[in-house]
């Protein structure tokens, strides 16, 4: 297996590490891909970024009232 942040991984694929990477074990080494996106753009003056852990991913909210969403947008 191998060891990463102090965990033992089985040899093979590796989903959604802690860190929001996804990895490959084999004999000689771990391979890690992150698989987060940059956060989206968005209305830096009335809004905020909140990573999301859970679901790698961001919220963003309002300053002001956190429990509403914030419009964004990504370019490509």
């Amino acid at each position: 297996g191998c060891m990463m942040n102090g965990k033992i991984y089985p040899f093979g694929p590796i989903e959604r590490t802690e860190k929001c990477e996804n990895c490959y074990c084999n004999k000689y080494a771990i391979q890690c891909c992150s698989f987060m996106t940059n956060p989206p753009h968005y209305d830096k003056e009335k809004c905020k970024v909140i990573f999301n852990r859970k679901r790698c991913d961001y919220d963003v909210v309002q300053k002001d009232n956190p429990s509403k969403v914030c419009s964004t947008f990504r370019r490509v």
